[in-house]
């Protein structure tokens, strides 16, 4: 952080007089005069400057201990050690995930399961018997002759096929000849309807489903092959027709009924109880979206594939009711005519046959998401995830020694009083890398030994030390141990007795570190406890809580029962908190600038004294030069 401490300069506006007549440089001298008396306003900026940084300091260390207490002390972290059901983490192994998923919850049995699954959930739905559109179809005899030399496109299941027309193309089974030369032969049949006008549609057992046609650029090929614009150009309706334009392709339309108040021909039904009204210049989408966006019970949406529109009830199951009825009109009799019922699913668990209606399943704490029929037993394995208790554990110890590395170095930092802030005039005769190194070794040791940030750190390490009420186990039996003295504190992890303690008993680990006080749970109400309720809670509670708590005193934004945030906090506050502004260290800076700006007004007072006695000298040297040379004048003339 460059920064620099102001040299005084006049804020009140006068003008100095120059040394006309004394032939002295007045302005240099009261300047110097001025500066003479600016040791103090600079020092005060000097203590002004120091306490900035000093804030500044501690803020650093406040926001790395909130980001410690956020991730490792919060309930809903997912790196908690006060949570619970961090420790309680599982791994499944699973022999058929085509069929069933597994998954463990904080609660589940460690063993082995067989499960089979002899028929999955399914929800109740509502469709046509067959597809719902009709074959492409033009309105028209065609053409051949006047459709010579040109093209049209055949879109087959996506993809996009150009069909020519030359002169041998002169009838239906010329026209299917060119069709299956392009697209290939058996997936696309060409025919005619009793009007004599062409049909396309795909052959029987093709595997074919989606089929539409359109000219190519701007030629004419359809209209010479009798299609025009009220013609079937597709055997899909679209979800963006009106019901309108979609009835007219279907293979049984929609019949509407007029509203007599607005005029517009209506379809009105039920699904659930739930009343929907639509006219026939709403598109299928609106339909669609509309059923789906209400809470019916049910939702709606068009199969390309098997060209149905198919109502599902939301909840699966035998015996699930779901019912469609039409109003007015025929949307519901004409598209959704045919029903078929829930089934359960039905499983065998450990050689116990089950009956569900959702496919989601809990058993011995593990949730079973059943996808398909099983061809045998899938086979079932649910043990403790230890890797996960030892990463949980281990990233805790390396944020811990980060965290402790950090302010114990702030600690070991010696400040250097050579190195005040710098004034303007210091930095005038300075390289900007002079300054920057400068301003880095002036801001080193501000926090030296600081006692607040050295209570923590031995609170930290007494609660690491101190055994847990009701526990079997300490930190060096689980295999952490501290470093050397001179380390601070700085924990080491025996991989191998951890992994081993935690496989051993990892309810025991558990407890170490998120075992609750019995007489003192609430962690919300740490702040505002006595002294001996905070000793009977420090006793009762694991690890990872006395931490809590112990950070809670230091940067908790809370008040305790004198009112106090903590300890940090109530000496150099934090951003976005009523403590910015209300802590020590600012109320230091305050006074500071309070101090400055009297001694700036001291300063300028003095200024305009200093101006006021040289500016009479002058005047008084002018009267005397006037009388001198008026007399001077006299004898001249007198010789």
């Amino acid at each position: 952080m460059s920064s620099s401490v102001n040299t005084y300069t006049t804020s009140s506006g006068s003008t100095a007089i120059s040394g006309l007549i004394s032939g002295l440089d007045t302005s240099s001298l009261v300047d110097d005069l001025v500066d003479a008396e600016s040791t103090k306003l600079n020092s005060l900026k000097q203590q002004l400057q120091l306490a900035e940084w000093k804030r500044e300091a501690y803020r650093d260390i406040i926001t790395d201990l909130q980001d410690f207490v956020d991730t490792y002390f919060s309930s809903t972290s997912s790196s908690s050690l006060i949570k619970q059901a961090n420790y309680l983490q599982y791994a499944v192994t699973n022999s058929d995930t085509g069929a069933v998923t597994a998954t463990a919850g904080t609660n589940a049995k460690i063993g082995s399961h067989t499960i089979e699954v002899t028929q999955v959930a399914t929800a109740a739905t509502m469709s046509s018997t067959t597809g719902i559109s009709a074959d492409i179809s033009g309105g028209s005899v065609p053409d051949f002759t006047s459709a010579a030399g040109q093209s049209f496109v055949l879109t087959v299941d996506g993809t996009e096929y150009t069909v020519s027309i030359d002169s041998s193309v002169t009838d239906v089974d010329s026209l299917q000849a060119a069709v299956d030369e392009v697209v290939g032969e058996g997936k696309v049949t060409v025919g005619t309807n009793s009007s004599g006008a062409l049909t396309f549609s795909a052959t029987t057992d093709s595997g074919v489903t989606s089929i539409a046609i359109a000219d190519s650029s701007s030629n004419g090929a359809l209209t010479a092959l009798g299609f025009d614009d009220d013609s079937i150009t597709s055997n899909r309706i679209s979800e963006d027709s009106t019901l309108a334009e979609i009835s007219a392709q279907l293979g049984t339309a929609i019949t509407f009924v007029s509203n007599s108040e607005t005029g517009d021909n209506e379809v009105t039904f039920s699904i659930n109880g739930t009343s929907f009204s639509f006219s026939e210049d709403d598109t299928l989408g609106d339909v669609i979206d509309e059923i789906n966006d209400a809470d019916c019970g049910a939702t709606i949406e068009y199969d390309e594939l098997s060209d149905q529109l198919i109502l599902t009830s939301s909840t699966t199951g035998a015996g699930t009711i779901m019912t469609a009825e039409d109003s007015s009109g025929t949307f519901v009799a004409g598209l959704l005519g045919t029903t078929t019922e829930g089934t359960d699913a039905v499983i065998s668990y450990d050689g116990t046959k089950l009956t569900r209606s959702s496919n989601s399943i809990e058993l011995d704490g593990v949730t079973y998401t059943i996808i398909d029929t099983t061809s045998e037993a899938a086979t079932i394995g649910v043990s403790q995830d230890s890797d996960a208790i030892y990463d949980l554990v281990s990233n805790f110890v390396d944020a811990y020694n980060s965290l402790i590395e950090t302010i114990n170095d702030k600690l070991a930092e010696e400040y250097d009083s050579d190195y005040l802030p710098l004034t303007e005039d210091q930095e005038d005769e300075m390289s900007d890398t002079e300054i920057e190194k400068w301003n880095a070794k002036a801001q080193t040791g501000l926090l030296e030994g600081d006692d607040t940030l050295s209570d923590l750190l031995r609170e930290f390490r007494t609660a690491l030390m101190d055994s847990v009420s009701g526990s079997s186990l300490s930190l060096t039996a689980i295999g952490i141990s501290t470093g050397t003295y001179s380390e601070n504190g700085k924990l080491y992890i025996d991989e191998d007795a951890l992994q081993a303690a935690i496989e051993e008993d990892a309810t025991a680990v558990q407890a170490l570190f998120a075992q609750k006080s019995t007489s003192y749970s609430n962690n919300a109400a740490v702040r505002t406890m006595t002294s001996s309720e905070r000793a009977t809670r420090y006793k009762e509670e694991g690890l990872s809580l006395r931490f809590y708590d112990i950070l809670s005193d230091y940067v908790s934004t809370s008040t305790d029962s004198a009112g106090n945030k903590g300890k940090l906090l109530e000496l150099a506050g934090i951003d976005n908190d009523g403590s910015n502004t209300e802590n020590s260290l600012t109320n230091r800076i305050s006074d500071y600038e309070e101090r400055i700006e009297k001694e700036e007004d001291r300063l300028d007072t003095l200024r305009e004294l200093w101006e006021s006695k040289f500016s009479a000298m002058e005047s008084a040297l002018a009267t005397l030069s006037s009388q001198s040379a008026y007399i001077d004048s006299l004898m001249g003339s007198d010789s």
